[in-house]
């Protein structure tokens, strides 16, 4: 019998802008462990950390996760939830992809995200929030996505879409979780690296190049993405503030 969700959270230790990233301390647990447990107050059933090598998966040891340890040399996230997931067995119907940097995500966006994949009409589903500070909507590092009326993903750009003369308008802030139907993840791995993907470094634009539909809710919550020390610092002081209520 097959069960509706799992999810993988896939975690390298190599990262250009921070180094070690998922074992940086964030008031007193590794990142990675925060994220893991935030998968697990989604009570979605299984939680698995897909590393890449020994520094991590005895990191994820210490606090009693699971975890697989996967090829290194894996091209994507994606790549490696998909090896996680063949490597864990099982039949599921939805594999949540939720990106190792997200330390405060609030369970309920991991839960939208993974019933919307199994209520509409999609191959993969996602969630955005719209920008409130309007300093990143030029910032590459946060992902705009231009969505149909149809709640259909169009385009996902580092760049700020739609076009706007004033940025009057509202722009949304792509949030790093995927919810994949399983023959849509199996599909995904199988398909070549594209043109557009290579160009704005975004997996997620294989998927689209090649018909396949993405679904995203739209969520009020806003976690942080930590991809920088001065991130890291935000999202400390943030967690410790909250912790001390």
């Amino acid at each position: 019998m097959s069960k509706k969700f799992l999810t993988i959270i896939p975690v390298r230790l190599a990262s250009t802008r921070l180094p070690n990233k998922p074992l940086a301390d964030i008031c007193g647990k590794s990142m990675i462990r925060r994220v893991y447990e935030q998968a697990l107050a989604a009570d979605l059933g299984e939680v698995l950390i897909a590393c890449d090598g020994k520094e991590i998966a005895d990191e994820v040891k210490k606090f009693g996760g699971k975890f697989v340890i996967t090829d290194p040399n894996l091209p994507s996230g994606t790549d490696r939830i998909y090896a996680g997931f063949k490597n864990f067995g099982g039949d599921f119907e939805v594999i949540i992809n939720l990106q190792g940097d997200l330390p405060n995500i609030d369970p309920q966006v991991i839960r939208t995200t993974a019933q919307a994949a199994l209520e509409e009409s999609c191959d993969i589903a996602t969630v955005a929030s719209k920008i409130k500070n309007r300093e990143e909507i030029t910032n590459p590092n946060m992902v705009k996505i231009a969505i149909a009326e149809s709640g259909m993903a169009l385009y996902f750009s580092r760049s700020p879409i739609p076009y706007s003369k004033s940025f009057a308008d509202e722009f949304f802030h792509h949030i790093g979780i995927y919810a994949y139907k399983k023959l849509a993840l199996e599909k995904f791995v199988n398909l070549p690296q594209s043109g557009l993907e290579r160009r704005e470094s975004l997996e997620q634009l294989r998927a689209l190049e090649n018909g396949m539909k993405i679904f995203v809710k739209i969520v009020d919550a806003y976690p942080l993405s930590v991809d920088t020390k001065e991130d890291l610092e935000i999202i400390t002081k943030l967690i410790s503030e909250k912790e001390k209520r």
